[in-house]
C-alpha cells in the first residue's frame, strides 16, 4: 500500500516540478555521486581562480524524529496533496505508540506526536518534501541529500563572510519555525582555498568547529581537494575485507571469491569514484594493489603475472574500470539519465565547428592539477575521442556494450 501511494506521490511532484534541484536523497536520476559532482564543481572552479570558498555541514538532531505531525501536514497541503489522500497519509502518521525495553524490563507505552517512521517505504519521501523549501532565500550552493545538508559560498573578504552567516542564520530561522533542531555540536565546516580568511560560523550561538577534512555522504573530503586520505581509507576497509575473507572463507573456489570481490571488496574501492578518482601514481597503485592481493588468493593464481591473472579471471584493472565509469557517467549526464545540469558541467562545441560525434563538450582553462583532474575536465579529451557509433548510442545498454569493445580494442 505504501509503495502505491509512494509511487504516486513521487509521480505527481516530479510532474509538477515541485522538488527542488537541490535534492538528491530519493530522487530518481539524483544520488550521493550528483551531489557531490554537482556541489564540488563550484568549489573546485573558484577555489582554482584564486578565490576562497567555505562549505558549513548542517546536521539535524534526531532528523526523522523531530518532524512535528500538524506542521508537516501543512507542508503536505502546501505541495497540492489534499483530500482522502492527506487524510490518509496523516492518519498513517498519528496515532502511533512506542515504548522501551532495557534488560528484558518494559517502560509505558508512549504517543508519539512527532516522527517520520523510519525503514518505511513512504516515509523517505515525505521527509523530502518536508525539508523542501529549507534554503529558501539562502544566497550559497546548497546540496541535500535527505537529511544531509551542506552549504557553501564564495569568502574573497568580510562580506562573502557574513552572506554565509546570513545564510546560516535563514536556516536556522527555517528550523525554528519548523521545529527541527539543528546539532550545533556535530555542524562543521571546512576552508578551501590559500587566500582563506579563515573566518568562523555560528548556529544556535555557537561557535562551529573547523574541520581538515570531512566526510562527506561517504566520500572523506579534504581542505586541500587532494584525495590522498579517500584513497587510504578506502585501501584500508577493503583490505580488512580481504583479511575477513582470507580467514573465514575455507572453500575459495573461483566462482565464490569473484563473487565476494564484486559485492564486498571493489564496491570500498570504487564508491563514488568518478568524484575522487586518484591520478597521482602512487595512489593509483595503492588502490590496484589491494586487487593485486585478491588475485593472488585464488587457488592456482599464486605464480602468475597480474596482468595474466586478470586475463584468465576475466577481470579488468581498476584503473581500466575507472576510465569506463567516467565515460558512462558523462553519457548518463549529457543524456538526462542522471539529473544535473549537464550544460553547466558540460557544454556542447557547436557541431558546425568540429569532427566526430555530435555530443562533443568543451574544457575550460585552469591552473591548478586539482581543477585539471576533476571529474568534469579530466573527461574531455578521453569523450571527445570517442567514435561516433559508442557516443552516439541510442541506449544505455548499447553505449556500455559499444564501450567495452572499444576499450578493449584500445587496450589491446
Amino acid at each position: 500500500m505504501e509503495k502505491v501511494l509512494k509511487d504516486r506521490i513521487y509521480e505527481y511532484l516530479e510532474r509538477h516540478c515541485l522538488i527542488r534541484d537541490s535534492q538528491h536523497g530519493f530522487v530518481m536520476g539524483r544520488s550521493c555521486l550528483t551531489s557531490l559532482i554537482e556541489f564540488f564543481e563550484e568549489v573546485t572552479k573558484h577555489v582554482d581562480e584564486g578565490r576562497a570558498v567555505d562549505v558549513v555541514y548542517m546536521d539535524f538532531s534526531k532528523a526523522f524524529d523531530n518532524v512535528p505531525h500538524g506542521r508537516f501536514m501543512q507542508k503536505v497541503r502546501r505541495h497540492g496533496i489534499v483530500g482522502n489522500l492527506a487524510s490518509w497519509i496523516e492518519n498513517w502518521l498519528t496515532g502511533r505508540s512506542q515504548r522501551v525495553m532495557v534488560d528484558g524490563k518494559y517502560s509505558a507505552w508512549s504517543s508519539g506526536t512527532s516522527g517520520v517512521p523510519q525503514g518505511s517505504v513512504l516515509g523517505p519521501l515525505l521527509f523530502v518534501m518536508f525539508i523542501n523549501d529549507l534554503e529558501e532565500g539562502v544566497e550559497g550552493w546548497v546540496s541535500k541529500l535527505t537529511d544531509d545538508t551542506k552549504i557553501g559560498g564564495v569568502v574573497d573578504n568580510e562580506e562573502g563572510c557574513c552572506r554565509l552567516q546570513r545564510d546560516l542564520d535563514l536556516i536556522q530561522s527555517w528550523a525554528e519555525e519548523w521545529q527541527m533542531e539543528f546539532n550545533p555540536v556535530k555542524c562543521e565546516f571546512v576552508h578551501f582555498g590559500r587566500t582563506n580568511k579563515k573566518a568562523e560560523y555560528w548556529v544556535n550561538d555557537r561557535v562551529l568547529s573547523k574541520v581538515e577534512e570531512q566526510r562527506d555522504l561517504g566520500v572523506y573530503v579534504h581542505s586541500s581537494l587532494k584525495v590522498a586520505t579517500q584513497v587510504d581509507r578506502a585501501s584500508k576497509k577493503a583490505y580488512g575485507v580481504l583479511a575477513y575473507i582470507s580467514r573465514r572463507i575455507e572453500f575459495k573456489s573461483r566462482e565464490v571469491m569473484l563473487q565476494l570481490n564484486r559485492t564486498l571488496v571493489r564496491p570500498r574501492l570504487e564508491y563514488c569514484v568518478q568524484f575522487w578518482s586518484p591520478h597521482f601514481r602512487k595512489d593509483v597503485e595503492a588502490l590496484e594493489r589491494v586487487q593485486r592481493r585478491f588475485t593472488r588468493m585464488l587457488p592456482g593464481m599464486e605464480n602468475r603475472s597480474y596482468e595474466d591473472r586478470l586475463r584468465v579471471l576475466g577481470l579488468f584493472s581498476l584503473e581500466r574500470r575507472r576510465m569506463t565509469g567516467d565515460l558512462i557517467e558523462v553519457y548518463k549526464i549529457i543524456r538526462g539519465i542522471d539529473r544535473v545540469d549537464s550544460q553547466r558541467l558540460f557544454p556542447w562545441v557547436q557541431q558546425s565547428v568540429t569532427r566526430g560525434h555530435k555530443f562533443k563538450v568543451k574544457g575550460e582553462r585552469y591552473r591548478g592539477v586539482v581543477r585539471g583532474r576533476s571529474f568534469t575536465q579530466r573527461v574531455v579529451g578521453a569523450w571527445n575521442a570517442l567514435p561516433v557509433g559508442v557516443a552516439e548510442s541510442e541506449s544505455f545498454v548499447t553505449f556500455k556494450r559499444q564501450l567495452e569493445r572499444y576499450m578493449d580494442r584500445c587496450l589491446s
